[in-house]
Order: C-alpha cells, then sequence, then structure tokens
C-alpha cells in the first residue's frame, strides 16, 4: 500500500516478460546471484498435481497444466502488495520465498536451462502470489503461450 494515498501501488517497480520451458509440468523461478549452498537437495520439492507451486531458499517451482510446452510469464517486482490484477486468474497461490542474491532467472523445469533474461531486486525476503491462466486450445506438438503466469513479488 502506497501510505501517502492509502491505496495498492499503480505499477511495478520492474517487470520482466518472457516465454520459458515447462518440462513434465515444471518450471522454476532462481536466484541466480544465490551463493549455492552444495546441498543437491536443497530444492523445492516437485509440486503435487494440485499444488500449484513449491518453494526453497532462493527457487521456486512452478506446476504448469500442460507437460512440455512454453508458458508465457510475466515477473513483477513490486515496492508493496499490488491490487489483484484484472481478468480471469483461475489459480493462485500465495508463497514466501527468500531471495538472498537478488538476480531471478526463469528456467526449464528438468534441463534448468535459463531463459537468458533476469529481473533485479534488492535481496531480501518476499512475498510472491503466482497466477495461472486458463489454457489457450492449441493443437501444437510444443505449444508456445498456450498458458499465461503472472508472478508477482514485494518485500515482506
Amino acid at each position: 500500500m502506497d501510505p501517502a494515498a492509502g491505496q495498492p501501488p499503480a505499477a511495478p517497480v520492474a517487470e520482466l516478460a518472457t516465454e520459458v520451458r515447462a518440462e513434465h509440468h515444471l518450471f522454476h523461478l532462481v536466484d541466480t546471484a544465490a551463493a549455492p549452498s552444495g546441498d543437491p537437495d536443497d530444492r523445492p520439492p516437485t509440486p503435487h498435481r494440485d499444488q500449484l507451486a513449491t518453494t526453497a531458499a532462493g527457487t521456486v517451482t512452478f506446476n504448469s497444466a500442460l507437460s512440455d510446452h512454453y508458458p508465457h510469464v510475466t515477473l513483477q517486482h513490486w515496492a508493496a502488495p499490488p491490487a489483484p490484477p484484472p481478468g480471469h486468474w483461475p489459480r493462485r497461490i500465495r508463497l514466501s520465498v527468500d531471495l538472498e542474491g537478488g538476480r531471478l532467472t526463469l528456467a526449464s523445469g528438468v534441463s534448468h536451462l535459463p531463459t537468458g533474461t533476469a529481473l533485479r531486486l534488492p535481496p531480501g525476503r518476499y512475498t510472491l502470489t503466482a497466477y495461472r491462466s486458463a489454457l489457450h486450445p492449441t493443437r501444437d506438438a510444443l505449444p508456445h503461450r498456450a498458458e499465461h503466469w503472472l508472478l508477482q513479488l514485494w518485500p515482506r
């Protein structure tokens, strides 16, 4: 909330929009500037079929509706909790995530291939609300933009 106006902020501080490869329903948001722990188990558990996402330090794993495709993802950094987004978002989840490095990249679900773009934000503890759209009909073997994700982060 904007304390002066008593309203949610009007726009994000920063925004990144891209496609990422979802493999076996999964893709990740990774803080690539965080120091690796060295523990191979220091990753979020794989979400169950009915879970939208899971977290671990510096990483969020998302559960896409399709197995293999390229969802469109909009990642937003907000200074304060934003107002709910316009439009129809049938699935959503709110999580807490610690980001000690402050450089966020989307990566594919199994091979962990990064998208090549990053969003920078101050290191710290954040709230993340993830919204997943309904599926758009497609007959493509490896569809692009068959679903849209909106990921909104703000400091806790």
